[in-house]
């Protein structure tokens, strides 16, 4: 059973970020089916840089929208995304150095953060982006 199952719920409206978002989703469950199976921590490691490479180029999507249409709570937003990445590359490097095992704790953590920010930061700048004709 996946970890987080997609729902229209999280859809934000806007078809590019909503496939993005789904990629997201299916990444985190990917990750979490080879933890659950006891995959081997070459195969962990090249999933979740596959996610963190994944999450940078999304928000990175997020983010020239911003600029291009001027998102006024900008910002804020890109805030929230570095400080997700430097959390993220804390654990890639934790992981790379070989005194890390992903655990429950950092599903749970990235299952909750991205349905969180999805809910809330997300879907605040999705009506913006809507009204400016972004679909």
């Amino acid at each position: 059973m996946p970890l987080i199952q997609w729902n229209n719920e999280l859809s934000v409206g806007i078809n590019s970020i909503d496939e993005q978002h789904k990629k997201l989703v299916n990444l985190i469950n990917e990750l979490n089916d080879a933890l659950q199976s006891g995959k081997a921590n070459q195969v962990l490691a090249g999933i979740f840089d596959g996610l963190a490479v994944y999450t940078i180029n999304h928000f990175g999507y997020e983010e020239e929208l911003f600029a291009q249409y001027g998102y006024p709570e900008s910002q804020a937003h890109k805030n929230e995304h570095r400080v997700l990445i430097q959390q993220v590359n804390d654990l890639q490097e934790k992981m790379n150095q070989g005194d890390f095992m992903i655990s429950v704790e950092v599903m749970v953590f990235l299952k909750n953060w991205l349905i969180n920010h999805i809910l809330k930061t997300d879907k605040a700048y999705a009506q913006f982006l809507k009204d400016k004709g972004v679909l």
